[in-house]
This record gives structure tokens, C-alpha cells and sequence, in this order.
């Protein structure tokens, strides 16, 4: 075999090489060009991801709420929720115990929320010494988005944070409804 005959076969041999790898090249690059599209239209039909939160909501300390908020712009579906110890008021009253956190939601839209008031903060935080919980009680919420793709969030209710809380009482919509009733009242009412 002479040198041209084998510079040919060797070139032949690169060229068919080459275009394998140009060939693997544009089908790699066609395959997550595919997976990107179907991520971008699973994230546009499920409005975004989803994040569902539960906290104490203490706007109106020393009265404390439990809320479930979506705090995202993507809607929520099949959400449950499993906590380290009940929620229970003062009283003995078991919210964790309601439908929503007992069955779990079926939906919260965007920005949805849920309130349950839990107890007057003077009351409560004996109450939870009693029972151990000065750590707080630790919450798994597990939910989907629309298209299906399944997220987990975990958070703690603590009001131990607001013990001894230096209350600043502010007036609010209701003071000012409140006021202008009393002035539409009569005078001998």
C-alpha cells in the first residue's frame, strides 16, 4: 500500500468519524432543546411553582392565628400535612385536628389563604410549657403543582418568639368603622 492510498483511507476514516460525532452533536442538542420546551409549557400550565407555608399569623398579637398561605404566583393541589404534635389551643380545642389539615386541601390558588384563630398568647404559651412544646411544633406540608411535579415545604410554629412581646396597639379599619357608627347613632342610644 503506497502513502496516497493510505493518507486516503485515513482521511476517509476522520471524515466518517467527524460527521458521527456532528451527527451525536445535533441529536444530544435537539434532545434537551425538547426537554426545555416541555419544562417551559409544564411550568406555563402549572402557573409557576408553588409555595405552601403554615404560620402563626401575630398581625393581631396577643390573639395568634394558624394560616395556610400560597405564597407564590402557581397554584397548589393535593396538600397535606403532617405535624411533629397536635395543634391545640388552651381549651383542649385540637386544630390540627380540622378537615383541612386532617384530610389535607384539594386546591389554594395564588395568593390563597386559610385562618384559624388559635389562642390568646397569655393563655397559650402556658398551656404549650405544659405540654413540652417550647420548641414549637414542626410542620411537613407536601403538595403538588398543577402538571403533577410533587414539592415538600417544612416550617415551625413557635409563639415562644412573641413572649413577653412589648404590644404596640395600633388603630385600624375597625377603630375607624367603630368611630363612624358612634357618630350615626342617636344621641339617645
Amino acid at each position: 500500500m503506497d502513502l496516497v492510498t493510505l493518507a486516503q483511507i485515513v482521511t476517509a476514516v476522520t471524515n466518517g468519524f467527524f460527521v458521527i460525532v456532528l451527527a451525536a452533536g445535533y441529536y444530544f442538542t435537539w434532545r434537551v432543546s425538547q426537554q426545555t420546551l416541555r419544562e417551559m409549557r409544564e411550568q406555563r400550565t402549572a402557573m409557576g411553582r408553588p409555595l405552601v407555608i403554615v404560620q402563626e399569623d401575630y398581625d393581631g398579637l396577643p390573639e395568634l392565628d394558624v394560616t395556610i398561605r400560597n405564597v407564590s404566583e402557581g397554584a397548589a393541589k393535593d396538600i397535606t400535612f403532617e405535624f411533629s404534635a397536635p395543634i391545640e389551643n388552651s381549651g383542649g380545642f385540637v386544630i390540627s385536628e380540622l378537615p383541612y389539615f386532617r384530610d389535607g386541601l384539594d386546591f389554594l390558588p395564588p395568593h390563597g389563604e386559610i385562618s384559624c384563630y388559635w389562642d390568646d398568647l397569655d393563655a397559650l404559651i402556658p398551656y404549650l410549657k405544659e405540654k413540652d412544646l417550647g420548641a414549637g411544633i414542626h410542620v411537613i406540608v407536601r403538595y403538588k403543582d398543577l402538571s403533577g411535579t410533587p414539592y415538600e415545604s417544612r416550617w415551625r410554629l413557635n409563639p415562644f418568639l412573641y413572649k413577653d412581646t412589648r404590644l404596640v396597639k395600633r388603630k385600624g379599619m375597625a377603630d375607624l368603622v367603630r368611630a363612624v357608627e358612634k357618630l350615626h347613632r342617636p344621641s339617645g342610644s
